[in-house]
């Protein structure tokens, strides 16, 4: 094998491609990007379809309905799921894994065209929203007031949501809760009857009235002068004093047959921040961002804020996915650097060599930094995945170091110079080596061609650990021979006596070794003189060990408690949003007395006019409520999030006429693979809903039986209550 030899003889050269790889990793580390997982795009499109003032049935019967009909044809498709709500229509696309996102959204937005002839005239543009893990929120704020909380709402959307809006890498901001203002005009019978003005007729006057106009141009001496009639309203005042007719030669202002009114919008949605009314803000970051410094720069803008804020307005921090990511990331980088020392102090213990324990050190950096270069071209990020590739793979990264610099040592004590003895021994074993890092790389190369969810965890996993590999090979034929040649010692003169402590241990341990060789060669010898046994007793243990497989539990994410706690609850339908609020705020009041170790917590309820949650994986109605906690560290606290989850459920559970319950202990891992669904589901199809209700019913009587299962419900609600107006014809 040549490149030992081209190595050992160029060894300005080596040293060179190795300081351009270190420069050039140096800087991509520098450029990638920290989030929590490798980003996850699920082959699905949603359509959101706003219908306001419709009901679940006419959404269904109008929309729904015809948009289902032209997305069927969509290519690639392999499943379609709709949810009709209340002025919304929510339709899933799901496409089969590999399927280029791009042209199916082209093929959607071409069969909402088809469709767009046979809808309402005044429903909403249909809006295309695909979905992936960077469009998950990232951080949670409760803005919270006393004196200043009716006009928090027009603070928080027109100078907080702005401002947090700048920060680079902040996408889009969801709002939840708050007074929204609106002007009220409460009419009096009687004066409309009596002035005979029609309600028609007054609202197209005061439309017309409230607007900007251009009007032109005038051009006066040497300036060109651009007309504008300003007609807005600005005070309410303006409104009342708008004419809207006459009678019997007298004019007739809005004031003189209703009384116009400063108020608020009736609440749709309600949030809480720690227990108070607040508004929740749900913040999303842009895809490509680094999730980490995105949180660090909207905190620094909220120091800013704080200097213009009013004095009774407090913003909190009530979940905040870079503290688990921080966490994740140091955990591995700690586990990361106790694997390298470990290997550090066991191979000086069998080597005692110092240089050659050095050597076979350095193979570990040059390998992972090589990975990082990789990493930036291939636009991965520092994640979890890639950090336990990354502590996996450094004790795979010496063994090849290790068996070239052993041959080269055995060579040196042979009597050779370390220069052939570099040359000779690493290229004695070249071919072996390179053949066994081969193998390591057959058994990972066929995960980079998974598909489907598990792709999100092994494709990058493989691609690292293959990567660090190959640059391990090519360090021990390269830079090990190189710097063997140039600080392994001859026997001779590295052979210690017993002229201090030191050398006496390191004999002691010579002997040790020579102990160890001999019992090994004993046991090969017993071993081929009894074949038979040897054979039967690696079968049974390795028939025994599938044995034990049943009794080993099967998860795609492990369990951990990162304290986070999330409760999501529906109350009968047609339930008022006042009703639901109750229950919320019994639930604000449990953590408050109850869990000494909720750090923060939020809740809100009800439903955005746009649908904003259900995109964001939320449920939403009048009548359905979340809730989420954010715990103290796991080593503050005496409860497990689990346990603490428990006994919010059995309290919870007391409440009256809740329909369906979800208390889970969640983690971000956990939510980014699993969304707000349940670990076990089982779906029943066919073309009766009554027959499949009925039968889901006795499914779910008997899940009930089943010890363990906790939160058992269905995702069909039951039916709306309606007034229907019949028209006697």
């Amino acid at each position: 094998m040549k490149l030992p030899e081209l190595s050992v003889r160029n060894p300005v050269a080596v040293l060179m491609i190795f300081f351009a790889g270190i420069l050039l990793g140096l800087v991509s580390i520098s450029q990638l990007n920290i989030d929590l997982l490798p980003e996850v795009e699920p082959p699905q499109v949603s359509v959101l379809t706003y219908w306001p003032g419709a009901s679940a049935s006419d959404v269904e019967s109008e929309v729904t309905k015809y948009i289902e009909d032209q997305l069927t044809t969509v290519n690639n498709l392999e499943t379609l799921t709709s949810k009709s709500f209340d002025n919304l229509s929510a339709i899933t696309c799901k496409f089969k894994w590999g399927a280029n996102l791009d042209v199916a959204t082209n093929d959607i937005r071409d069969r909402l065209d088809l469709a767009r002839r046979d809808l309402p005239e005044d429903i909403k543009e249909p809006l295309i929203f695909k979905f992936s893990s960077a469009t998950m929120p990232i951080l949670f704020l409760s803005v919270t007031a006393d004196v200043s909380y009716p006009y928090l709402y027009q603070l928080v959307d027109k100078r907080v949501s702005d401002e947090l809006k700048r920060v680079p890498g902040v996408a889009a901001i969801a709002l939840y809760g708050g007074l929204k203002r609106q002007i009220r005009v409460h009419f009096e019978k009687e004066r409309l009857e009596a002035f005979q003005i029609p309600l028609n007729q007054i609202k197209k006057v005061v439309s017309a009235e409230n607007l900007n106009l251009p009007a032109g141009n005038i051009k006066m001496g040497k300036r060109d002068y651009f007309i504008r009639v300003p007609g807005r309203f600005r005070e309410v005042e303006e409104i009342g004093n708008t004419v809207i007719g006459q009678n019997q030669g007298r004019l007739i202002y809005l004031k003189d047959v209703a009384r116009v009114e400063d108020s608020f919008e009736e609440e749709m949605v309600k949030g809480w921040g720690d227990g108070r009314s607040a508004i929740v803000l749900l913040l999303q970051k842009q895809t490509g961002t680094n999730t980490v410094q995105v949180i660090r720069g909207v905190k620094q803008k909220l120091k800013e804020m704080e200097k213009w804020l009013p004095s009774d307005v407090r913003v909190d921090v009530v979940y905040d996915t870079s503290e688990f990511i921080d966490w994740s990331v140091q955990n591995l980088k700690e586990s990361l650097y106790i694997g390298i020392i470990l290997i550090s102090v066991i191979t000086f213990l069998f080597l005692r060599r110092l240089w050659g324990s050095v050597i076979i050190l350095l193979t570990i950096p040059f390998s992972l930094i090589i990975s990082f270069i990789l990493m930036y071209l291939f636009k991965y990020t520092i994640n979890v995945v890639s950090l336990s590739s990354l502590a996996i793979v450094s004790g795979m990264v010496v063994d090849d170091a290790i068996v070239i610099l052993e041959n080269i040592v055995r060579h040196v004590e042979e009597g050779e110079t370390p220069g052939a003895a570099a040359i000779s021994g690493a290229s004695e074993v070249g071919m072996a080596v390179a053949v066994s890092t081969l193998t390591l790389v057959a058994i990972f190369f066929p995960l980079i061609f998974i598909t489907g969810l598990t792709a999100v965890l092994f494709n990058q996993m493989a691609f690292i650990i293959i990567v660090s590999i190959l640059a391990s090979l090519f360090n021990s034929l390269t830079l090990s021979p190189m710097l063997g040649s140039r600080f392994l010692k001859p026997i001779s003169n590295a052979r210690p006596t017993s002229g201090d402590r030191l050398k006496k241990v390191i004999l002691l341990s010579e002997k040790w070794f020579h102990r160890l060789e001999s019992i090994y060669g004993e046991l090969i010898s017993w071993s081929l003189g009894h074949k038979k046994v040897v054979v039967i007793s690696a079968a049974t243990l390795f028939l025994g060990s599938l044995l034990l497989i049943p009794k080993v539990g099967t998860e795609l994410i492990p369990d951990m408690d990162s304290g986070d706690i999330n409760v999501t609850l529906r109350l009968p339908e047609g339930t008022r949003i006042e009703e639901t609020n109750k229950v919320i705020e019994g639930i604000n009041s449990y953590f408050a007395k109850r869990v000494p170790e909720a750090r923060h917590y939020y809740a809100f309820d009800g439903q955005t006019e746009q649908g904003t949650g259900i995109v964001l994986g939320f449920d939403e109605a009048p009548n359905v409520g979340q809730v989420g906690a954010k715990l103290v560290k796991k080593s503050f606290r005496k409860r497990s999030a689990e346990e603490i989850a428990m006994g919010l459920r059995e309290e919870v559970r007391k409440i009256p006429g809740i329909n369906k319950l979800i208390v889970s202990a969640t983690t971000p891992i956990k939510s980014v693979f699993m969304g707000g669904g349940k670990r076990i589901s089982v779906e029943i199809k066919g073309s009766d809903l009554k027959e499949i209700t009925l039968l889901s019913e006795k499914i779910k009587g008997v899940v009930e039986g089943v010890p363990g299962t906790v939160d058992i419900g269905l995702s069909q609600k039951d039916p709306r209550p309606e007034v229907w107006v019949e028209i006697d014809r």
